[in-house]
Order: structure tokens, then C-alpha cells, then sequence
């Protein structure tokens, strides 16, 4: 496989994620807009305030799937380019520097799948969204008329 074939890998593998990230961010938002509505009308019962829990915590563990399995396209790259680079062939400067940067000084290891992202700033998000949706289901509103 030539470098050019694994960088198309790794672009229609990009594609395809951000397609599902949007998705889920779109069930995400559903989920956050019936916890707000739910929250809003005060009369809430007890079995809605589960469904609701479940599809967000269900489109927020998607949501956070899609984090990892960025993470795990771009680490196969590096693993893919570095296993060219050993079997003779020559790379490019910007190859050199994926597998620098996305094999953080272990591409010749085949990348596994992790739950966790492996960026800070997603697992901040996830946690986030998270608090936000079950708050405004589970916590009574500040407006006590």
C-alpha cells in the first residue's frame, strides 16, 4: 500500500466520523432540548424523566465513541505509515511527521480501541454535556412561583 492509499484511508475514515458526529450531536441536542422542556413544564413523571436520561446518556456515549474511534483512525495511520517507512519505502516529510505526532513515540505498536478519549478537552466535553442533560432533568428549576 503506497502512502497516497493510506492517506485516502484515513480521509474517507475522517468523513465518515464527522458524519456520525453530527448525527449524535444533533440526538444530543434532542436530548438536551427534552430535558429542557421537561424541566420547564415542572410536571415531569417519573418514567420520562428515565426515557429521557437513557436517550441522552445513550446519544452522549455515541457521541463520546466517535471521540475515540477519531483517535483510533488517526494512531492506525501513524501505525500503517510507520510499518511503510520499515518496508523500504520511502515517505514524505508530512509522513514523518504523522507518525511523530499521532504515534506518540509508539507506532510500530498496533493501536487499540479505548472507551476514553485520548484528548482532555473530549473527555472535559463529554463529562460536560453529561452534567448539563441529567441536571436539567433530575434538578428542579431555580423559578419557585
Amino acid at each position: 500500500m503506497s502512502e497516497f492509499e493510506i492517506n485516502t484511508l484515513l480521509n474517507n475514515g475522517l468523513i465518515q466520523q464527522a458524519l456520525y458526529a453530527f448525527a449524535f450531536l444533533f440526538a444530543t441536542w434532542f436530548a438536551g432540548r427534552c430535558a429542557a422542556v421537561s424541566n420547564e413544564s415542572g410536571n415531569a413523571n417519573l418514567i420520562s424523566k428515565i426515557v429521557i436520561s437513557g436517550f441522552g446518556l445513550s446519544s452522549i456515549w455515541f457521541l463520546n465513541l466517535q471521540f475515540t474511534y477519531v483517535d483510533f483512525h488517526l494512531k492506525g495511520y501513524a501505525h500503517a505509515l510507520h510499518n511503510l517507512k520499515e518496508s523500504g519505502a520511502e515517505i514524505s516529510t508530512r509522513g514523518e511527521n504523522a507518525i511523530e505526532l499521532f504515534g506518540r513515540g509508539n507506532a510500530s505498536d498496533v493501536p487499540g480501541l479505548s472507551i476514553i478519549p485520548a484528548d482532555p478537552v473530549g473527555i472535559i466535553f463529554i463529562a460536560s454535556l453529561t452534567l448539563i442533560i441529567l441536571s436539567a432533568i433530575w434538578m428542579g428549576g431555580s423559578n419557585n412561583d
